[in-house]
Formats: structure tokens, sequence, C-alpha cells
């Protein structure tokens, strides 16, 4: 078994961290509402699940229509995360919801997945032209993932702690900022 050089290991690190802001940016988001632990893993599972089913997917679509494919996935998740912004905001002010369950299970745990894995069909597309190893790089993601997810949660939860009385509310503008950023600087990166 041939070790990785350097450069792939670079690409492959460089790979897991662009999927992991994107996690990171949403559980934030998600700890501000204060998840329980024993939703974390379940959080962190989904989010890795779905990052790595979106890149095995663009993968095995191909290159043909990858970037055209990519752009229209990236900004669709994009989109959905900003719908998940809106939502949690417009949740926010209906007393007796339990927003951090809603958004941990569920049709709003399928959709916050769903939101940061669809720039990961875009990276698909491109795993042909990265010539990285796909089991390694997939694993550094799959693990990357569930890694950046706890560290969001936690530290949304003492965000969360800190500002509780407009918490909810501040993570939706959060993560409809988050989305038009992302919209907007993404044709630039």
């Amino acid at each position: 078994m041939a070790m990785p050089t350097l450069d792939t290991a670079l690409r492959t690190g460089g790979v897991a961290l662009a999927v992991g802001l994107d996690v990171l940016a949403l559980s934030i988001g998600i700890g501000v509402l204060g998840v329980a632990w024993s939703k974390r893993l379940q959080v962190g599972a989904a989010f890795s699940g779905a990052e790595i089913f979106m890149q095995l997917l663009g993968a095995a679509i191909g290159t043909g229509v990858g970037h055209l494919a990519g752009e229209i996935a990236a900004y669709a998740g994009f989109a959905v995360l900003g719908l998940i912004g809106v939502w949690i905001f417009v949740e926010s002010f209906r007393h007796g919801t339990n927003l951090a369950e809603k958004a941990t299970s569920g049709a709003g745990l399928v959709a916050a997945s769903a939101s940061i894995s669809l720039d990961s069909l875009g990276v698909g597309f491109s795993l042909p032209a990265l010539r990285v190893p796909l089991v390694p790089l997939l694993a550094t993601v799959a693990v990357s993932t569930v890694v950046f997810t706890l560290a969001g949660l936690q530290f949304g939860e003492m965000l969360g702690e800190r500002f509780r009385e407009n918490a909810e509310r501040a993570a939706g503008v959060v993560l409809v900022a988050l989305a038009i950023f992302f919209a907007i600087t993404h044709g630039s990166g």
C-alpha cells in the first residue's frame, strides 16, 4: 500500500475543510437552539452521511454535466439554508415549540442535511479531476463532518446560553445571512 503524497493529503484535507465549513456554520445555528447530547451524534451522522452520499452521487454522474449541475446544486443548498433560517426565525415567535427537536429530527434534519450537502454534489463531480483516492477522502470527510458538527453544536449552545432571550431569532437571522454570504462569495471562490 502506497503512502499518500503531501499533495494528495493537502487536496483531501482541503476538500474536507471546505465541506466542513458549511457544516460548522449550520451546526452553530442549530446549536444556539440547545441540542441534547443524545441528538448530537445523530445530527453528526446525518450530516456526514448526506455529505458522503452527495459526493458519491456527483462522482457517479460524472464530469460531463458536472460544472453546471454543481453550480445549480450549490445555489440550491444556499437557498435551503436560507429557508431553514427563515423557518427558525418564524417558529421562534410561537410559544411552546421545541425548535431544537424540530431541527434535529424528521423533516427538519433532512432539510438541514440537504442544505449543507447539495454543494457536495459539485465536489463529487470534480473528484476525478482532483485525483485523490476516493475511500480515504470519504473517510476524512465523514470524520471531519462529525467533528465540525459537534464543535458547531457546542459553540452554538454556548452562544445560546449567553444570549438565551433572542437566541432562536438570532439563529434564524444568522442562517439567512450565511446563505446570502455563501451565495455571493461562491462565484468568486
